[in-house]
């Protein structure tokens, strides 16, 4: 048996059991003979379940889930409470490799690159068996050797060329982990439930999207499948609750017949976003009956122009007409995800978003439910059309600020997503590997998000230059490490100038019903 090998979650233990690469982690390392250790952390604490432990150090490898990229600074916490140097080149023999993966290092690995010793840039089925077999070797050179020849591993000092992102070609024949282990006193974000993946990646190519472009193609499991995971994962794990793990849940052609299926074993059901033209007055009936009482749409804005520029033709009328069909099925609340902060967004198309949610508001109101709405600022991503652009704090505060008092005027509870929070992520999602050592002294020495500009100023850098706006004909430097094979620089400069097209020449001819912008 191969091990110890540390599976580290740079979050709590309720975050952890929730996300299902975690579970995929642990579960084909162990299914492939490797003795695994869990680490998490918790108010700053690595804590680790009783039956699992042992020194950290005394691990081969630990590998680090990286869904974001703030969390670049809780996995430098989770090092120096281990004992293990925050810097690759600070590590010997007798410390384990840090292997990191996840959307956040797939699409700009460069803000770790100092820190971790390797990064997947994909997803583990295809790599998993390169992996522990690079693993197996004898001693830390040949180890880290053997992980660059393995495709997807980028490897600092003996990785050539860009890494091409690897992914799963079929669903219906990858791994999935039947056995999601629950830990004594901890409940899962969505209450203890089977997590069952459906679909892999969008087709629908939102411009602001990271997952959608780095997930792609959009693969589904079929109905078959679906079935019998379902059977199995339900009885294995003892839980009378599915969560559907999907970015557009109705886009797979089994998700009627998966959902019905669930139902009629007396499951509870849990229903991720819903895109507002897929959700149906039928849908919504057979989402109420398994129990689900609140459903979460993402319109992100009711400007038509907006809509358009980002790809996400949906407007008000769509969103109307499916709150309509979701009360009408027997859900009562509504949750709204909205986003502001568009370069080229004016104050008429902010008053459109705050127009359709105040509506949707009276509507679920009248029916005697409840609405609440997440804002949050759009942040440009690496590997996206949008990553040329820029992110201006000041505009953005002011936009979230106005959408906040309007709906909590109209009694919408409302969150926004911090600004300054929002622009620590931006900037450390476009930097380069200059920003290793910032991180690092920004988890040692804590503080809020405007810390990272006044940590990363004293080595010489200037935050600033992250937040702008970039020349689109200057090619970002993760392109030049990363390689994603359905998102090459050529179509995201053309999907980019689209994008600014629309937002200039206020086109609103859009194939959305009823969804003009006043005026025009």
């Amino acid at each position: 048996m191969l091990g110890p090998v540390g599976v580290a979650y740079p979050s709590n233990r309720s975050v952890a059991l929730s996300s299902l690469a975690y579970h995929m982690l642990v579960g084909m390392l162990e299914e492939r003979g490797v003795g695994v250790r869990r680490y998490f952390l918790e108010d700053g604490e690595v804590v680790e379940p009783r039956r699992y432990r042992g020194s950290p150090r005394s691990n081969i490898a630990l590998l680090v889930s990286l869904p974001y990229e703030l969390m670049y600074v809780d996995m430098v916490r989770m090092l120096d409470s281990m004992g293990i140097p925050a810097f690759r080149e600070a590590r010997g023999e007798e410390h384990p490799i840090i292997i990191a993966g996840g959307p956040a290092v797939t699409v700009n690995p460069l803000p770790v690159h100092d820190i971790v010793d390797a990064v997947l840039v994909g997803e583990l089925e295809p790599a998993i068996d390169g992996i522990v077999d690079a693993l197996s070797r004898d001693g830390r050179s040949s180890r880290l050797k053997a992980l660059s020849e393995v495709e997807g591993l980028l490897v600092p000092g003996y990785s050539s060329g860009p890494v091409e992102r690897v992914y799963a070609r079929d669903l219906d024949t990858a791994w999935y982990p039947i056995r999601q282990e629950l830990l004594e006193g901890v409940e899962p974000v969505w209450g203890k439930a089977f997590l069952l993946e459906t679909t892999r990646g969008c087709a629908r190519g939102c411009r602001f999207c990271m997952e959608g472009y780095i997930l792609r193609p959009k693969r589904d499991r079929s109905f078959q499948t679906l079935k019998r995971l379902l059977e199995e994962g339900v009885e294995v794990n003892k839980v009378s609750k599915v969560s559907f793990y999907s970015l557009i849940f109705f886009d797979n052609p089994a998700s009627d017949m998966i959902l019905e299926y669930a139902v009629t074993m007396g499951l509870e059901v849990s229903v991720p976003s819903i895109r507002a033209e897929t959700l149906t007055l039928e849908r919504a009936k057979l989402i109420a009956e398994g129990g689900q009482r609140t459903i979460t749409i993402a319109p992100e804005t009711g400007s038509c122009i907006i809509a358009k520029a980002i790809l996400k033709p949906i407007g008000p009328k769509l969103t109307l007409e499916a709150v309509e069909n979701a009360l009408e099925g027997g859900i009562k609340n509504i949750k709204l995800y909205l986003m502001t902060g568009f370069p080229g967004e004016t104050e008429e198309d902010i008053e459109e978003t705050i127009k359709m949610a105040v509506e949707v508001g009276e509507t679920v109101r009248r029916r005697g439910g409840i609405v609440k709405a997440t804002v949050n600022p759009l942040m440009p991503k690496p590997q996206t059309p949008l990553q040329w652009l820029g992110f201006n704090i000041e505009e953005v505060e002011q936009k979230l600020g106005r959408i906040k008092k309007e709906l909590s005027k109209a009694g919408i509870e409302t969150s926004i997503f911090n600004p300054d929070w929002a622009a620590a992520e931006v900037a450390i999602g476009r930097s380069g590997a200059e920003m290793g050592k910032a991180i690092v002294e920004w988890a040692r020495k804590g503080g809020g998000p405007r810390t990272l500009a006044r940590i990363a100023g004293n080595h010489g850098i200037d935050i600033e230059q992250y937040l702008k706006p970039w020349d689109p004909n200057n090619t970002p430097p993760w392109h030049d490490i990363v390689k994603n094979p359905y998102g090459d620089i050529k179509t995201l400069r053309r999907e980019f100038k689209t994008y600014i097209d629309i937002v200039s020449s206020r086109d609103a001819k859009l194939r959305i019903p009823g969804c003009r912008n006043r005026g025009i």
